[in-house]
C-alpha cells in the first residue's frame, strides 16, 4: 500500500508535467498552423492576380451583378404589388430587403478580392512566402524538441500505469465510473434505493423511466450538484476510474490525496436540458472552463476554443462571429455550444440531462448524432424520456423506477429480451 500512495503522487507530477508540456506544444503548433494559413491567403492573392484569376474573378463579379439587378426588380415590384394587408406587405418587402443587403455584401467582397488582386505583384508575394516558409523551419526544431518531452511525460504516465495494475490486478481498467450501493436521501425522504452499476468507457448510457423515479437525482449525484440543495445527503460509494470516491473527493488508496469539486467538474461535465450559455461571447462561453482551470496563453486558448467547436460540430457556423453574444443562436446551436464548454475541460465523462428535449427534432436529431461521434472521446450518460431515442443511440440502458435500478443491461437485449416483468410493461407503455 505504501508504494501505491508514492505511484498517486509521482503520477500527479506527471500529469500536471505533461499538462504544461502540451500546452507549450499546442502554443507553437498554433503559431504553425496560423502562418501555414497566412501562407495559403497569399498563393490564393497570388492565383487571383494572375491573368485567369482575374477573367475568373471579373466573370463571378458579372454574374452577382446580374444576380443583384434582378432581385432588384423583384423589390421594385412588390412595392408596388397589391397585398391582402399592410402587414404581409412590409414583411414580404423586409424580407427581399434582406435579401438585397446580403446580395450587395456578395458584390462587395468580390471587389475587394479583385482590388487586392490587382496590386499583386508576384515578386512580393513570393517574397513573403519564403519568409514565412523560413520561419517555419526555423521553429520546427523547437516543437520537434516540445514534442519528444510531450511523448517522454506520456510514456512515464503509462509505465506508471502499468505499475499500478501489477499491484492491482483486479481493477478493471475498462470501467470509467462504478457506483456501489448508493442510497440517496433529502432530508428524511430517500430518493435512490442501493443502485449499483458500472460504466464502461467510450459508450452512450441511457436512464430511462417514469417521472419522478429518480434518474436526475442520480445523474446530479455523479458529480455532486445535488449538494447546492441543503437537505441532501448520500451514502456509498461513485469511484472514478477506480481510484477517487467522488462522493469524498478522497483517493481510497491515499486519503491524504484528495480530489476538489472544481477538479471534479472538470473531469465529470455536465449538460442541461435547457441550453444555458453564458450571457457572454460565443468564444468567452467555450473558454470559461479552461480560463478558470489557469489556462491564460490567448494561442492555446484561441486553439482549445476551434477544437472543442469542431467537436460539437458548430464552429463552421459561429467561426466568424465568436465575439457574438451566445444567447443569440438558436436553440439547437445552443446546446451545441453547452457541448463544446463542458468538453473544453476534457473530461472523462459527459453527463446529460434531456439534452434535446427541448428541442425541435431537427436540431435533436443534430445532436443525436453528435452524441455518437463524441462517444469516440468521452463516456455520455444522459437521461431520457424518449425509448426511441434510448433504442437509437444508447449501448447500454438501465431501467429507473420509484428509486430503484430494476434492470441495467445493453440496450438491445434490454428492449427486445428484457428480464424483468416491470421494465417490459414500461417498454409496452402500460405506465409511464
Amino acid at each position: 500500500m505504501e508504494r501505491a500512495k508514492e505511484l498517486i503522487k509521482e503520477r500527479q507530477i506527471i500529469e500536471e508535467k505533461l499538462t504544461n508540456a502540451e500546452i507549450a506544444y499546442n502554443k507553437v503548433n498554433y503559431i504553425k498552423k496560423n502562418i501555414n494559413s497566412e501562407i495559403k491567403s497569399l498563393e490564393k492573392t497570388y492565383n487571383g492576380g494572375t491573368k485567369e484569376g482575374l477573367l475568373l474573378l471579373d466573370e463571378k463579379l458579372n454574374k452577382q451583378k446580374s444576380v443583384l439587378s434582378k432581385e432588384q426588380i423583384k423589390l421594385d415590384k412588390m412595392k408596388n404589388k397589391t397585398f391582402n394587408s399592410l402587414e404581409l406587405k412590409k414583411s414580404n418587402i423586409k424580407a427581399q430587403t434582406y435579401k438585397m443587403h446580403n446580395e450587395k455584401t456578395k458584390l462587395k467582397h468580390l471587389e475587394k478580392k479583385i482590388a487586392k488582386a490587382n496590386k499583386v505583384s508576384e515578386k512580393e508575394i513570393k517574397e513573403s512566402i519564403n519568409k514565412l516558409q523560413a520561419k517555419i523551419a526555423a521553429m520546427q526544431d523547437e516543437l520537434n524538441l516540445k514534442k519528444e518531452k510531450v511523448l517522454k511525460y506520456r510514456k512515464r504516465y503509462k509505465n506508471l500505469r502499468k505499475e499500478w495494475k501489477k499491484i492491482f490486478p483486479e481493477i478493471d481498467d475498462s470501467i470509467i465510473l462504478s457506483v456501489k450501493n448508493l442510497n440517496v436521501f433529502y432530508g428524511s425522504k430517500q430518493s435512490l434505493f442501493n443502485i449499483s452499476m458500472d460504466f464502461p468507457k467510450n459508450q452512450v448510457i441511457a436512464i430511462i423511466g417514469p417521472s419522478g423515479c429518480g434518474k436526475s437525482t442520480f445523474l446530479k449525484t455523479l458529480n455532486r450538484i445535488n449538494e447546492e440543495i441543503p437537505s441532501f445527503k448520500a451514502k456509498g460509494k461513485i469511484l472514478l476510474s477506480n481510484e477517487i470516491n467522488i462522493l469524498t473527493g478522497k483517493n481510497i488508496y491515499d486519503e491524504s490525496s484528495k480530489m476538489t469539486l472544481p477538479e471534479l467538474r472538470t473531469k465529470i461535465g455536465m449538460v442541461f436540458q435547457q441550453p444555458n450559455p453564458f450571457p457572454m461571447s460565443i468564444f468567452k462561453n467555450v473558454a470559461y472552463g479552461p480560463r478558470i482551470n489557469g489556462i491564460k496563453n490567448k494561442s492555446v486558448l484561441k486553439e482549445i476554443v476551434t477544437e472543442s467547436l469542431k467537436k460539437a460540430a458548430i464552429y463552421e457556423q459561429v467561426k466568424d462571429n465568436l465575439g457574438d453574444i451566445a444567447t443569440g443562436l438558436s436553440g439547437g446551436q445552443q446546446q451545441r455550444l453547452c457541448i463544446a464548454r463542458a468538453i473544453a475541460n476534457s473530461p472523462k465523462i459527459l453527463l446529460m440531462d434531456e439534452p434535446t428535449s427541448a428541442l425541435d427534432p431537427i436540431a435533436a436529431s443534430k445532436v443525436e448524432d453528435l452524441i455518437l461521434q463524441l462517444k469516440k472521446d468521452y463516456t455520455i450518460i444522459m437521461v431520457t424520456h424518449s425509448m426511441q431515442q434510448a433504442a437509437r443511440i444508447s449501448d447500454r440502458t438501465a431501467f429507473f423506477y420509484q428509486g430503484e435500478l430494476i434492470e441495467y443491461g445493453t440496450t438491445k437485449k434490454l428492449f427486445t429480451r428484457p428480464k424483468e416483468k416491470r421494465t417490459d410493461d414500461y417498454i409496452r407503455g402500460k405506465f409511464g
